[in-house]
């Protein structure tokens, strides 16, 4: 028999590739001494609550180095790039966190 969704090891979300949607402002986790940051830039074409979807490759404001989002959806593409999603990675370690109100497969 299946484990429940409390005690999976990886969220349920996760095992099927579906995340919340980042957006401008939404921050990742950080990385070793390095702060948390937020999302530099996004979409100019589609929002998330009102605010630019990020997508792979955009910048996240700096924290000593330049970093960019380095993973995204392989099934939702905005403006011709990945669409992030909470637990996509940052290019130089951590991950992304969304709060946003869609969530993206």
């Amino acid at each position: 028999m299946g484990k429940s969704y409390l005690q999976r090891k990886v969220p349920y979300e996760k095992e099927r590739n579906v995340g919340n949607a980042v957006k401008l402002g939404d921050s990742d986790t950080g990385h070793g001494s390095h702060p948390p940051t937020p999302v530099a830039a996004g979409s100019s074409t589609v929002k998330v609550d009102g605010l630019p979807l990020a997508r792979q490759d955009d910048p996240l404001v700096p924290h000593g180095h330049s970093r960019s989002i380095s993973g995204g959806s392989s099934s939702v593409f905005i403006d011709g790039k990945p669409a992030a999603r909470s637990g996509d990675g940052v290019s130089c370690g951590g991950v992304l966190i969304g709060g946003g109100s869609v969530n993206i497969g």
